[in-house]
């Protein structure tokens, strides 16, 4: 009996800076691994980060050295687009320009920022991320006579990665016990711009957290928003 071929998801990452989606990259290396079409889209090129040397231009280029390196690691294809640094802010314009990547990849699952209401994890242009992610996969449904593709209008599962502060959700858990040593390398190559703060600890022990959350060594945790057909697959 000849086996059904089961057709690769496209799975799409949101975030606003390069090194955002440090939360999420086992999840990601999931897909890859299990090979499904895995992209990461940041809005912005990080040329505000204070703990990289140089001019904003010379950021841009360590940036997308970062992300070439990172795309070798994961399987993946990562995308920056240019919306300003701390300056993300929700609009019909930036929206759309994120509506064109949805209509290109025709996203099975869409992973994006939180709405968390305080400091760090709330940055504005993290909050506001969110809110152009959901405004782009509307947007993403009409048909535009300025866009080449045509509108992407299956349902698509949209996921925030979960913080504990504040939400009294029940989140849902993703296994990444066998990701830990990539979820390392890629934290490798943006070390520098994440500074003093200790990321590779915290990372480790949000991990081990959500791991014991979920039975299994080392977790990822996520808000279900939509989830009609993805809601099987996010492993």
């Amino acid at each position: 009996m000849t086996e059904k071929k089961v057709k690769p998801l496209n799975v799409v990452a949101v975030f606003a800076h390069p090194d955002d989606e440090a939360g999420v990259i086992g999840t990601l290396a999931n897909h890859a691994d299990k090979g499904d079409n895995v992209y990461a889209i940041f809005l912005t090129r990080g040329e505000n980060a204070s703990s990289l040397c140089c001019s904003p231009e010379e950021i841009i280029k360590i940036r997308t050295g970062h992300a070439k390196e990172i795309e070798k690691i994961l399987g993946a294809e990562y995308r920056l687009l240019d919306l300003p640094d701390s300056g993300v802010h929700p609009s019909v314009e930036n929206a759309n320009k994120l509506a064109v990547h949805f209509k290109e990849i025709k996203p099975d699952i869409i992973i994006t920022w939180t709405q968390a209401p305080h400091l760090g994890i709330g940055h504005p242009d993290h909050r506001y991320t969110y809110n152009i992610t959901l405004d782009a996969i509307s947007y993403a449904r009409y048909k535009n006579d300025d866009h080449t593709h045509q509108p992407h209008r299956e349902p698509v599962g949209l996921y925030t990665n979960y913080f504990a502060i504040g939400n009294p959700d029940k989140p849902f858990f993703v296994d990444v016990s066998n990701q830990y040593e990539k979820i390392m390398s890629v934290i490798d190559v943006y070390i520098e711009a994440y500074g003093q703060w200790p990321v590779k600890d915290y990372i480790t022990a949000q991990l081990m957290m959500h791991g014991r959350m979920a039975g299994v060594r080392f977790a990822e945790a996520y808000n279900k928003i939509l989830w009609r057909t993805a809601q099987p697959y996010l492993y």
